[in-house]
Parts: C-alpha cells; structure tokens; sequence
C-alpha cells in the first residue's frame, strides 16, 4: 500500500506539531484548500510547497516519500540565505546579536 502525498502531508503537520490552518497559512492556501489536500482530493502546487519548504517544511518528503536528510534542516538553511543577503556590516551585527543572546541565558 503507497502512502499518498495528503497522508505525508499530515505525518508532515504532526510532526511540526502545527494544525491546518498553520499549515494553510504556511502554504498560503485557504483552510479548505489545504484540508482538501489532506483528504487527497487535490494537490499542492508549486507554489505552495515552496511556501511550505520556506517555512520549514521538508518538501522532499511530502513530494517523494524520502526525509531530507540534509546536514541543515529546511529553516537553517533559509536562515543561512537570509543571512548571505545581508552586507558584511549586517551580517556582523547579526552575529553579535545572535551571540550576545546566547550568552546571556
């Protein structure tokens, strides 16, 4: 028995701990739009998984069945993106930001 993309689209949801509606915002889909593709009576389009992948979402799973076992997970790899876009004095800041804030826990 093959496991449908709606199924790993809730095995996905759960696993985030996130509802439908978190998962419809995410995508940028309405509830319903988004309950339909759990149900499997509709698929998400490219756009939407994209909206899905930025959000953290593992895409590759939902699409092939196979967990992205990438050394970064989805969001740090978005962080990481956001981060390269930023000038050098940005990035700088951020840094120390990001560092003052773990030491001061």
């Amino acid at each position: 028995m093959s496991v449908s993309i709606g199924d790993r689209l809730l095995e996905e949801r759960r696993r985030l701990n996130w509802t439908q509606g978190e998962m419809s915002k995410a995508g940028g889909v309405a509830l319903v739009t988004y309950s339909n593709y759990e149900k499997g009576t509709r698929h998400p389009d490219a756009e939407c998984l994209a909206n899905l992948y930025q959000a953290g979402v593992d895409v590759l799973y939902i699409v092939t069945g196979a967990r992205n076992n990438a050394t970064l997970s989805n969001a740090e790899t978005v962080l990481l993106e956001q981060f390269n876009r930023l000038d050098p004095k940005m990035q700088q800041a951020t840094l120390a930001l990001v560092q003052t804030y773990n030491t001061s826990e």
